[in-house]
Order: C-alpha cells, then structure tokens, then sequence
C-alpha cells in the first residue's frame, strides 16, 4: 500500500531547446514527461516511497507512454485512469537564456487530467496513506475539482497530511481573481503549503517574508514554505521561521525544481509522522533544527533537479541526492 498519494495533472512538457527564445520564436522543441504531481510523485519514488498516481491519463499513444513512465518509476498507478474520450494535455515551455522556466502556454479542450471524477478515487488507497499531495490545477473545473475536493476530505478523514503546491498557472484559468480566490479558499485545507516568491506575491500583494508569515497564521497552515530559487527555501510555523540556504550549481532547466523540492519536503516529513496516529499533531511540534534539516534536504532535491533538462528525468535517484548533499556548498545569500 502506497505511503503518499499524488493527485493531479501528468502531461508532456514539450521545452523549446534554445534558451531565451520567445514562443513566437520557437522551433526545436524536446519531449519530457511532466505535470507537477507527477513529478512530485516519481521524485518521490527515486527516493524509496511508496507512492500512487491518482488522475486520468488519454488512452491515445502520448497518454499510454506517461502511464508506462509512472509505472517504471514503480508508481502504484490502480487509480490512474485511460480516457478514451480525452486528449493528453501538452504544456509548451521556453526558458530564458539562464535557464529559468519563462513561459509555460498549454492545450485545454478535452484534457485527461480535467476529467478525474469522484468514482475514479479507491477508498482503500486512502486507508493505507500518509500524505495526499494535490495542486490548484485539479481545482478549475468540474469534475476534476469537486473529485479533488472529495480526495482532500477523504485524506482528513484517514489521517492524512495534506500537501498543497498551488503552483499557479493563469494561463489555464479563466481570469486571475478566479485563481486567486479558489486558492485562498484551498490553502486552509493543508499542512504543508508551498509556494515561490511570484505566488507569494499574487496571493498577498507583496514578497516579503513577514507576509508570508501573516499568510501562514490566517489560513492556519500548520508549515508554510516559499521557495527562493537558488538563495534555497523560508519555512514559518506556528513555533518557528527561519530562511535555509540553497546549493552552489550550474543551471540547465528549472521545469521540475518545485516539484522536486516537494518530494524531498514529503519523504522528510514522513519519517517523522509515518507512525502517528495525529500526523499533523506531530508536524506542529516538530523542532527548528528538524524542520531544518528537511528543507535543506529538499533544497538538495530542487538543486539536482536543476542541473538536467526536463522534469522527470531530472530528478535524482536517493543514491546521486545522498552524494550531492555530502559534497555540495549552499549558496552564499
């Protein structure tokens, strides 16, 4: 039975291979499996979690080879469901000449992931869980938002953390007060909430970190982060906030970094509440220096996933992750 359950979106990511070309521009462009869960859910599997897929896949070629990635990534994919009716969603995405991620445009008509329903999620799955770890994409249409809805409460109901990445993409959303307002209404349902600087700002109005902080106790989540590129990561918690420092690398794609991040927060945190039967009683009272030393492990994560191009196949196994951390320097802030 899976450890972490990821829920949401698995696309192809199509990365224009000439950094700092625009959209408009682009014409070489390589194919790499992705979609933020997805992501999340194989980065956690390279690092020996037990983990499942829940979402719909198209049952046309593109849809059939992201089930088989997940499956070789040994993904519990039961809940990962072919539609016949529907068509893969393709994310295009151009970088800039660093290698930042600049511009994601996506198709929308029809979409696999939009169609996840209520009936598509299997109880016992959520009996053997953890962690439910979802994003704000499942969240702007039916059926897909009230079968996310439905997923969150059964997690609750079983005892599960909730992790929630919101990671906003207006592009898919019909305007960006609907956005901001579906995941402010969204954020309380969590424990573990991760956001970068950009959303910060977009749900606060600014990137401070003292409104992060003001964000964190409003919402009552119980571990707020903002992901800082490569200055690393700021945790606030009801206890304690504090800034851990990034990793020196050389840059080549950033697409899978958030996502590769939130692995490293997932399996980190589980070592701590997998045996509790009050996980998110054991994540309020975790300590600095604990807390701490996940983020710098995450960090670790997001660094490696940095250094390839693509999303899944840039994330590290727990071997590479092991000898990255023993043989890095954080970056100077």
């Amino acid at each position: 039975m899976a450890d972490v359950l990821c829920l949401g979106e698995l696309l192809v990511d199509w990365v224009c291979t000439t950094p700092g070309a625009e959209i408009k521009d682009a014409v070489n462009f390589t194919k790499a499996p992705g979609g933020a869960p997805a992501n999340t859910a194989v980065g956690l599997a390279r690092q020996g979690v037990s983990t499942a897929f829940i979402g719909r896949v198209s049952k046309d070629e593109f849809g059939l080879w992201l089930k088989s990635v997940l499956k070789d990534n040994d993904i519990d994919v039961s809940c990962t469901i072919e539609d016949p009716l529907a068509q893969t969603r393709m994310a295009y995405v151009v970088t800039t000449s660093e290698g930042d991620r600049k511009l994601a445009d996506f198709t929308r008509i029809a979409c696999a992931d939009a169609r996840l329903e209520i009936e598509d999620l299997d109880e016992n799955l959520f009996s053997g869980a953890k962690v439910l770890h979802f994003g704000s994409i499942s969240l702007i249409e039916n059926p897909a938002r009230d079968a996310t809805k439905k997923a969150v409460e059964m997690a609750r109901e079983k005892g599960c953390l909730i992790s929630y990445d919101p990671n906003v993409r207006l592009s898919l959303w019909p305007d960006p007060e609907q956005c901001k307002s579906t995941i402010l209404q969204s954020l309380p349902w969590a424990d573990i909430v991760k956001i970068n600087e950009v959303e910060l700002e977009f749900l606060t109005g600014g990137k401070e970190l003292a409104q992060a902080e003001a964000l964190r106790e409003e919402m009552n989540i119980p571990l707020l982060i903002i992901t800082l590129d490569s200055r690393g990561a700021f945790f606030a918690t009801e206890r304690c906030s504090k800034i851990v420092s990034g990793f020196q690398i050389e840059l080549v794609e950033a697409t899978g970094a958030g996502d590769g991040f939130n692995a490293g927060v997932i399996r980190g945190l589980l070592q701590h509440v997998k045996e509790s039967s009050d996980r998110r009683a054991v994540l309020k009272n975790l300590e600095e220096a604990e807390i701490e030393a996940i983020i710098r492990t995450a960090n670790g994560v997001g660094a490696l996933a940095c250094t390839k191009a693509g999303a899944i196949p840039a994330l590290p196994s727990q071997e590479e992750l092991d000898r990255f951390l023993s043989t890095s320097k954080v970056s100077a802030n």
